[in-house]
């Protein structure tokens, strides 16, 4: 089995729902380290993207609003972004800037994606407080942002 760098070992299914999210530590453009299982306690959602494609630049605008709608609570977002290249981080920058991305943009240096069996992107995991995946989403549809939203209300007010 071939792992994601800074992972630990998990089971093939380690990305179904009701599991284990898989661990990963990864830094931000800026430099700032996000380790997910110091984020225990907060619901996380994990957007797997590139900048590559269409489906995934169209979502920037919905996932803004999520982010913006929950952001004083106990939630993260964050996109991973399967890009790859020298130029990773400039190209990265200059998506964020161009698109107006308000999250943390993570560059997929230690192939998270690969952990979560992430097989076609946009791919979206939602993380519960206790750091179990509660909700996986494969592709691009306007309306599952409704869908989102609502999963990410309940896990908020679940142990509220």
């Amino acid at each position: 089995m071939l792992l994601a760098a800074g992972c630990q070992e998990k089971p093939k299914d380690s990305a179904a729902v009701g599991s284990q999210a898989p661990d990963f530590e990864l830094q931000d453009l800026s430099g700032q380290s996000y380790k997910l299982s110091s984020m225990k306690g907060k619901v996380v959602l994990l957007e797997f993207w590139a900048t590559w494609c269409p489906p995934c630049e169209s979502s920037v605008p919905a996932f803004n609003r999520l982010y913006e709608r929950f952001k004083e609570e106990e939630f993260v977002l964050m996109a991973l972004a399967v890009d790859e290249g020298e130029q990773v981080t400039d190209t990265l920058k200059s998506f964020g800037a161009e698109n107006g991305v308000l999250y943390p943009v993570l560059p997929d240096v230690k192939n998270v994606a690969g952990f979560y069996n992430v097989i076609s992107i946009p791919s979206t995991f939602v993380i519960d407080k206790e750091g179990n995946i509660s909700f996986h989403h494969m592709g691009y549809a306007p309306d599952m942002f409704e869908t989102i939203s609502k999963e990410i209300e309940g896990l908020l007010k679940k142990s509220a």
